[in-house]
Parts: structure tokens; sequence; C-alpha cells
């Protein structure tokens, strides 16, 4: 026989859910970001960096909600934040991007 489950135990498996499922749209939203700027590196090898408005428009929403994956990225040394507050990505983050990829990772949408 199984053990009973408490009241307690069951909020901790909500919890854990819906923990799970906000660490997989974290996942997304920085594949979202890193993909927006491995295209704009592509494209304009010149000026590849995005505004923090561009990527409020791309993803729908405020800097408030993307501000942990733009920490991540920063922080992994994939992305840089330039002196004028526009991001770009860097050698690792193009690596990663393409890691992603090939791991399907990444949605058509997002790439």
């Amino acid at each position: 026989m199984g053990c009973p489950v408490s009241a307690d135990e069951r909020s901790m498996e909500l919890i854990r859910e819906d923990d799970l499922r906000c660490m997989q749209h974290e996942r997304l939203q920085r594949g979202a970001i890193i993909s927006a700027l491995y295209r704009r590196r592509l494209d304009s090898p010149g000026q590849p960096s995005m505004s923090l408005p561009e990527m409020e428009t791309l993803l729908g929403a405020p800097k408030a909600a993307f501000e942990f994956s733009l920490w991540y990225l920063s922080d992994g040394q994939f992305i840089k934040r330039g002196d004028n507050g526009h991001h770009s990505i860097l050698m690792r983050g193009v690596d990663l991007a393409e890691m992603m990829m090939d791991r399907g990772l990444l949605n058509a949408t997002a790439a």
C-alpha cells in the first residue's frame, strides 16, 4: 500500500508543479532572447545589439517579466549589456543557441 499523503505534502506537490512550469517558461524565454540576438547578429553585424523596448515587443512582456532571463544569460556570459543598455549575443551565446537548436529546445517561432 502507498503512504497516505498529507495536505502539506499535496501543497508541496502543487508548488513543485508550479515551479516546474515557471522553469519551463524561463527556458523558453531564454531561448527566444538568445534566438533573437543570434538572428540580429547574423542580419546586422554592424549593429548586433537589441534594445529593451525591442525585447519587450518581441516577448510581448515588460522588462520585469524577463529580467531573470537577462541576468542568467549575462552572468553566464552568453550575452552582454552595452553601455547604451542594448544587449548582444557573445560567442558562448551562439554556441548555446546552436546547442539548443540541435537538442530541439528551440521552436521554429522563437528562431
